[in-house]
């Protein structure tokens, strides 16, 4: 069974195609990124595979059950991370959780089990107690995350919004999400325009262009399918000769290769001709080059002498982020009154709206 599938599925607004007869099926067990701009129907999909929005046309489905006919079954093995949600303020983290866990159907044993266990998880135990209003955003953005996780989902659909995760909230995300993978078979589904926070947490992409999806694979089939290079990137010592049928790229030589395997035979090559190699590196095409390259049609260009190249080499060496990027859109918070309603048939049981964090916590 698949843990995604869409048929000609289709969502116009006012007459205008948001997702434009997309199909795709993502099978269970996966963590898989749909990736792309802003507008390009990232938020839509999620909407329609979390059963919050209708199709306008076409079908699909999640672990078997139709969002459109079947929203609370679905709910009830589909954890969804959403923008508009949001965690209740006047209330502790721990309060939230433990809501949300009866919710859910948990009693109190079970909640606090699962609760404990995904506050040690992201490492936000020691904020328990805290109003959430008390609470840094980055603190917040991982509650936020518990509480999808609370009635341990078989399935994540995560939209994510603006807003940059710091370094220790992204490890602690990344973390729960490959213990939960390993011992809970935890799917997960991630729409988001950060090229380096999805090549972290995915194994396999789809990338979306204007409501279609042009391509789908893991990494290496979508390199292969865009026609991008990997590089031997050459540092020499002051003085030492050019390589021969290299370009001069960022205060280094580069060179495309057919395949990674080469690299040996260029770095033996390069010592027999007499450089003087004090670094010598594979540079491994990321998801933005790739993504780019599918969007332009067309093999990305190793820069001329001199020009500035378009996108750092830094993403190969593990940078969470890209230069002059934020790491990540924000995972999201709790469901507003309207999408928890949508989503449970009712609305919720505290008298008020749940609020947003504010940014300046």
């Amino acid at each position: 069974m698949d843990a995604i599938a869409a048929y000609d599925l289709t969502k116009e607004y006012y007459g205008q195609p948001v997702l434009a007869g997309l199909n795709l099926q993502v099978p269970q067990g996966e963590a898989f990124a749909c990736v792309g701009e802003k507008s390009c129907g990232k938020t839509t999909l999620v909407r329609l595979l979390s059963g919050l929005d209708r199709p306008t046309s076409g079908e699909c489905s999640v672990l078997g059950l139709s969002p459109l006919h079947e929203p609370q079954r679905l709910h009830i093995v589909a954890g969804t991370v959403l923008e508009t949600a949001r965690l209740y303020t006047g209330m502790t983290l721990w309060e939230n959780l433990r809501f949300f866990a009866g919710l859910y159907g948990l009693d109190d044993n079970d909640a606090l089990e699962r609760s404990s266990l995904l506050l040690h998880k992201l490492d936000i135990w020691e904020g328990r107690d805290l109003p959430v209003e008390n609470l840094t955003t980055g603190v917040i953005r991982r509650a936020s995350l518990a509480r999808a996780l609370m009635h341990s989902p078989k399935i994540l659909l995560a939209d994510e919004p603006s807003g940059g995760l710091d370094q220790e909230t992204a490890d602690a995300i990344q973390d729960l999400m490959s213990y939960l993978a390993a011992e809970e078979g935890l799917s997960l589904f991630l729409c988001s325009s950060n090229m380096a926070y999805a090549q972290r947490l995915c194994q396999n992409f789809g990338i979306l262009k204007q409501g279609a999806l042009l391509a789908k694979g893991d990494l290496e089939s979508l390199r292969e399918g865009a026609g991008v290079s990997y590089r031997a990137r050459f540092c020499l010592e002051e003085g030492s000769p050019a390589p021969i049928g290299f370009q001069f790229v960022e205060g280094a030589w580069e060179k495309e290769l057919e395949s990674e395997k080469d690299m040996p035979k260029i770095i033996a090559q390069a010592v027999e001709e007499g450089l003087r190699l004090y670094e010598a590196r594979l540079i491994q095409p990321t998801l933005k080059e790739i993504y780019t390259a599918w969007l332009e049609g067309g093999k990305r260009k190793v820069v001329e002498a001199h020009e500035t190249a378009d996108e750092s080499p830094a993403d190969a060496d593990g940078t969470v982020w890209e230069e002059d990027e934020e790491f990540s859109e924000e995972w999201g918070e709790q469901l507003s009154g309207e999408d928890f309603q949508n989503a449970h048939g009712e609305e919720p049981e505290p008298g008020e709206e749940p609020e947003g964090e504010s940014e300046e916590v």
